[in-house]
């Protein structure tokens, strides 16, 4: 260090603890050094949480967050918040279990358009596969036009829960491992609008998605009758009606009924922090539709993430501190943020 320069000021002493119980991979895509040093700044310390350890053994904690699903996790949770139920938990394990099973994930939706305010939402058709007989029952599949998206059924974190195919005609469903729902996949021109939702703040964000499928792909009986999704991904064919930079110019959602959505599926779950996957269908009229939503996401891809996790921190603390609440005002959001990621 030169002899004029001055050391960096000393981070203020922390106010409030903060534990964190997540999968190691999610480790990487939230609590990195730039969220860390900026909660300090703001007196809040952030702590892994041991979860094969008490959590009565552990802390003082203000706030606690997690992503962990195993019933030992839960009973620890509710013993905990039986104990200190002044203390923040994001989110409650009762509302994150309903984001745990893909039949029931997107039901949700229909309450956010029970409002009446919402414009066109939908959600794709789609049935759950528990087994073979179902995979060969025809009246069930008969309900679906293909092509479909195979999803496994159960969301548990791990690669396998995420491991999808893109199935083109009825012969391609003999390789599929029950449990899974298969949904319609909606042509949407090769864009997917990502909303992160952080409490009452909503940021959404576009990225490039599967390509259309044309007619003629699903009449191709020399093609595969269903190709991996990273497969789908990779693939460069650009159809008559589609550029090569699609979604660089596509049009963002308005920001209103962005924020409208959000806001519906935050109260409609009871969650604070998760993201919801929509796109707009090619079709006239040009509907959006909800295809995912996921509980606590890796926020690294968000632009400014570490802002916007750390003022929802010290609104979830303060709130605890006054007894007003979740924290989260019921009223209108912050403008919505879009960016292309």
């Amino acid at each position: 260090m030169a002899a004029d320069e001055q050391p960096p000021p000393p981070l203020p002493p922390h106010t409030y603890t903060i534990g964190y119980a997540l999968q190691p991979k999610k480790l990487d895509t939230v609590i990195r050094p730039s969220l860390v040093a900026l909660a300090a700044e703001r007196g809040m310390r952030l702590v892994a949480v041991d979860p094969s350890r008490p959590l009565a053994d552990q802390g003082p904690f203000h706030l606690l967050i997690h992503k962990l699903y195993d019933q030992q996790w839960r009973a620890q949770l509710e013993a905990f918040s039986a104990l200190h139920p002044s203390v923040p938990v994001v989110d409650p394990p009762a509302a994150v279990a309903r984001l745990l099973d893909r039949a029931s994930m997107l039901g949700v939706v229909s309450e956010v358009n029970a409002t009446g305010r919402v414009g066109s939402l939908g959600v794709p058709l789609q049935v759950a596969i528990h087994g073979a007989a179902d995979l060969a029952d025809p009246d069930l599949v008969a309900t679906l036009r293909f092509p479909l998206i195979a999803k496994p059924l159960d969301v548990d974190g791990s690669a396998s829960s995420h491991a999808m195919s893109l199935v083109y005609r009825r012969d391609g469903l003999a390789g599929l491992h029950p449990p899974v729902v298969l949904q319609e996949f909606i042509n949407h021109g090769g864009v997917l609008f990502k909303v992160y939702v952080v409490g009452g703040h909503a940021t959404c964000v576009r990225r490039r998605s599967l390509p259309d499928v044309p007619a003629e792909r699903l009449l191709d009986l020399d093609a595969d009758a269903s190709v991996p999704f990273a497969n789908v991904s990779s693939l460069t064919t650009v159809h008559a009606d589609t550029e090569d930079d699609v979604g660089d110019d596509a049009e963002m959602p308005p920001p209103g009924f962005v924020d409208e959505v959000a806001r519906g599926l935050r109260r409609a779950l009871g969650l604070h922090l998760f993201n919801f996957d929509m796109i707009r269908g090619r079709k006239a009229g040009g509907q959006y539709f909800i295809i995912d939503i996921n509980y606590f996401p890796g926020f690294d891809k968000l632009p400014g993430y570490e802002v916007a996790l750390t003022d929802f921190f010290d609104e979830m603390i303060r709130s605890a501190d006054t007894g007003s609440g979740t924290g989260v005002a019921e009223g209108a959001m912050p403008p919505t943020i879009s960016a292309d990621v």
